[in-house]
């Protein structure tokens, strides 16, 4: 592995154990046994780092998203795609842990973050005219399924500061308990045609 994918790997796992504003880039160095200069070399100032970080998490998650979008037409519910974001916003747990103070920091992240749950309410929406139209989901009734929406923004934001604080279970099972979350929210307004086909896919 390459110094710089070195430092990256290691910075992540230090904000994702002590979080992000307890862990200098120079601990990071001592971490990995290089030099400071060694560090700065590849990122002058830790700021760089966490930026990268985001950058990489961007970048899985969208690669997650548009998965999901090419398969919204062929997988009804699309379970495993939906837990692929799960499993991304888990590995980069120190972003969304200290999302406010991110964005506040860096107007990248805050430009982001606004135009990711732009992304996220376009493919939700496109995933529920679908859903309706294949008859798996109730005819929306004044613009009921807006809340809906809002609810699974909400959880695939702040779930991770629940699993980070509170959840004692099984941690192998962690993203499948908050994934499971965000199905019970998205079944509301379920048919008896989408609950069996969603039983199908479950067993």
């Amino acid at each position: 592995m390459k110094t710089r994918d070195r430092i990256l790997h290691q910075a992540l796992l230090l904000f994702n154990d002590a979080g992000v504003d307890q862990v200098s880039a120079l601990e990071v160095s001592r971490k990995l046994d290089i030099s400071y200069g060694n560090l700065t070399y590849h990122f002058k100032r830790k700021d760089e780092i966490i930026l990268t970080l985001y950058a990489q998490m961007q970048k899985e998650l969208d690669a997650s998203m548009n998965h999901l979008v090419q398969r919204i037409f062929e997988e009804t519910y699309y379970l495993k795609l939906v837990n692929e974001i799960f499993d991304v916003i888990w590995k980069y747990r120190f972003i969304y842990l200290n999302i406010n103070s991110l964005m506040n920091q860096f107007t990248f992240i805050r430009q982001t973050e606004k135009s990711y749950l732009a992304t996220r309410k376009h493919i939700l929406n496109k995933a529920k005219k679908f859903l309706i139209e294949e008859g798996y989901l109730k005819p929306e009734i004044d613009d009921n399924y807006r809340m809906v929406i809002q609810n699974l923004n909400m959880i695939l934001s702040a779930w991770i500061i629940d699993a980070k604080l509170f959840y004692d279970g099984d941690e192998s099972k962690k993203i499948e308990s908050y994934a499971s979350l965000f199905y019970s929210i998205a079944l509301t307004n379920v048919t008896e045609k989408g609950r069996k086909r969603y039983q199908q896919i479950m067993e």
